[in-house]
């Protein structure tokens, strides 16, 4: 089994306006290590994929503060939507990348807090950086890490499962360097995917001869019902144009024979046009009428015979997800449904039957302030709350909101709250949560998310 040493550090976290900070104290370290070559490597910032560190002392106590301003931590963005294959790729890499910058240095991965609260993610770049505590730590297998971005993974994701899984089992193996394991479990996805590819290109080659005998005759003839909708509409439009010219014509003959003297032949004429245009006309205006209806009803009464259906994949996902996005989900019509496969109509004279509310046994926050009534509710736990869409769960677009404000989770058998560095904070009956402090919450508390209050009930 491989053993890299994984620093046990007792740190806390800080912000003030502008800069976020976690600050790891080091006041048993040795004056020797405090100005030693690890730390002095460190503090330059010359190697990449490391967060930006610097020695202070505060009140005759030795502090290391990390800056993750704009960051925030593995834990943090994938403990409710799980690491893609994708995202799992990319900490590899970028993993691979921080040991390479490492040893250019002449230093080793023992320093390296291999720890999903200790590897921050910029939210701006998508970038992987690493914790370095460069003094003595406990020493634990790496087996440990592989096993809690197992937990991490995406469990929808069969390819992000795969990843994960051969990086525990590589991580289990004697004699392989960290590198090198980064590099075997990256060639075992390489294969994956090239074997997914010959596969689906297998199976395109072999079904080739269903999509050339493909019958489009369905579609052909919906093709078929909007051209003939669109041509009855357009013959009724030629016919009232007919009907204006005709009219036209009628009134300029009658101009005629009201302000000129005829001859015997051009009397008759003129009634003779007369005649003609009016029939003609009236024929076309009812024809034309006729063709318009039957337009109108062979499109079901639309508009525009090119408009799709009303009901689409976005609509499916509004109603199954209410509250992942609030801007949107109150433009969705209420709709309630029964439980009971049939609703019989009753009598007038039967009397009112009173509904119980039905109880969930969970709670839910509802707000107060907000201009739109926000309701989260409690149900699915771990739920993460920001304004930044597809790193959280809930989506409110608040200006005091940030992108990745909170988070409510289960500890035991209660309900804790914990805010991830937010910049406005995050309240409860009045008292502000340190950053990353997980506090219980109880049915009638209020809780304060930026400037949104909510009632905990």
């Amino acid at each position: 089994m491989i053993k890299r040493k994984v620093i046990t550090v007792e740190y806390k976290y800080y912000k003030d306006l502008k800069h976020s900070y976690m600050i790891a104290s080091c006041n048993d370290v040795s004056e020797e290590e405090l100005c030693g070559y690890k730390l002095k490597i460190a503090e330059n910032g010359r190697i990449k994929k490391l967060l930006p560190v610097s020695l202070r002392k505060i009140d005759c106590e030795q502090l290391l503060y990390y800056e993750v301003s704009s960051m925030v931590s593995l834990e943090d963005r994938f403990s409710s939507k799980g690491m893609e294959a994708e995202d799992i790729r990319n900490l590899l890499r970028d993993m691979k990348e921080m040991l390479e910058n490492l040893s250019e240095y002449l230093l080793g991965d023992e320093g390296i807090l291999f720890d999903p609260e200790n590897i921050y993610m910029s939210m701006s770049s998508g970038e992987y950086k690493f914790m370095y505590y460069p003094f003595k730590g406990e020493e634990k297998t790496f087996a440990e890490f592989a096993e809690k971005l197992l937990d991490l993974t995406d469990h929808d994701d069969e390819e992000a499962i795969e990843i994960s899984y051969n990086l525990c089992e590589l991580s289990k193996e004697e004699g392989l360097l960290l590198p090198q394991l980064i590099d075997e479990a990256l060639k075992t996805e390489q294969v994956c995917e090239e074997v997914h590819a010959i596969s689906e290109k297998n199976y395109v080659e072999d079904d080739e001869f269903e999509y050339d005998d493909y019958d489009d005759s369905e579609e052909e003839e919906h093709s078929k019902v909007r051209v003939r909708h669109v041509g009855k509409g357009f013959e009724a439009k030629i016919k009232f144009v007919f009907v204006f010219l005709f009219a036209g014509v009628v009134a300029a003959v009658m101009y005629l024979r009201m302000n000129y003297v005829l001859s015997e032949a051009e009397n008759l004429l003129s009634i003779g046009v007369i005649l003609i245009s009016g029939v003609t006309g009236g024929v076309a205006l009812l024809t034309g009428i006729k063709d318009m209806k039957k337009a109108k009803n062979e499109s079901g009464g639309r508009d525009s015979v090119y408009e799709e259906d009303e009901y689409d994949d976005d609509d499916y996902y509004e109603e199954a997800h209410p509250y992942r996005d609030f801007e949107e989900s109150y433009r969705t019509p209420l709709r309630i449904t029964s439980s009971e496969k049939e609703i019989k109509r009753s009598d007038a004279s039967e009397e009112t039957t009173v509904l119980a509310e039905e109880d969930s046994g969970e709670m839910t926050l509802y707000s107060r302030n907000a201009e739109k009534t926000f309701r989260i509710p409690l149900d699915k736990l771990p739920i993460t709350i920001g304004k930044l869409e597809g790193y959280v769960d809930t989506v409110i677009k608040d200006m005091s909101i940030s992108r990745i404000h909170c988070r409510f989770s289960r500890e035991g058998e209660k309900i804790v709250v914990s805010d991830l560095g937010s910049t406005n904070g995050t309240y409860k009956n009045g008292l502000k949560l340190g950053p990353k402090v997980k506090v219980p919450i109880e049915e009638g508390d209020e809780i304060k998310i930026g400037r949104i209050c909510f009632d905990l009930r």
